[in-house]
């Protein structure tokens, strides 16, 4: 992440560099609760995402999560998460970060689908936008622009103190 940021890694508040400062052989755990919400017309694109490795499938609130990440020695980041519902079930959620340059990422799940980030800090949170989705099958990527998939992705991390973060993800589709 120092990476992709340049620069403006020093401008994020310290609990938000010790997440992403993992390197070699490093696991950085994390754990938290989750309230997940998305429309019912939604439930058919959220399930095939799903199929794809992506994606959490149920809604529900007060869910537990362990995030657990760690990178290789090309600085591909590795997440893991782990899902514990309050009635019992339990859901995984696999993806890789990959940086691409200055400020962009590629974050991939499942059979070669993935989003394209946009990475920046605006007032010391650390925010991502998508632009664009992509499936990469051998020597063909195809680009799927957000409106055909989920809409545009908006992820925040806000410091609260030196220990603790909030993480504020939404999908948003313009109507018009």
């Amino acid at each position: 992440m120092q990476r992709v940021l340049g620069d403006s890694w020093a401008s994020l508040p310290n609990v938000l560099q010790q997440h992403y400062q993992i390197t070699g052989s490093q696991t950085s755990t994390l754990k938290g609760q989750l309230t997940i919400a998305y429309p019912k017309f939604m439930t058919p694109i959220v399930w095939l995402i799903h199929l794809f490795g992506g994606l959490i499938l149920w809604p529900g609130e007060l869910i537990n999560i362990t995030v657990q990440k760690h990178s290789d020695a090309n600085g591909m980041i590795y997440w893991r998460r782990k899902l514990n519902y309050p009635d019992g079930k339990t859901d995984y959620f696999y993806s890789t970060m990959t940086y691409v340059a200055d400020h962009e990422l590629l974050e991939t799940i499942g059979f070669g689908f993935g989003l394209y980030l946009t990475v920046s800090v605006v007032n010391g949170d650390l925010c991502y936008e998508s632009n664009g989705h992509f499936w990469h099958i051998g020597k063909l990527k195809a680009k799927i622009p957000d409106c055909f998939v989920l809409g545009r992705a908006l992820i925040t991390e806000h410091a609260l103190s030196e220990r603790e973060f909030f993480l504020d993800f939404r999908n948003m589709h313009k109507i018009t």
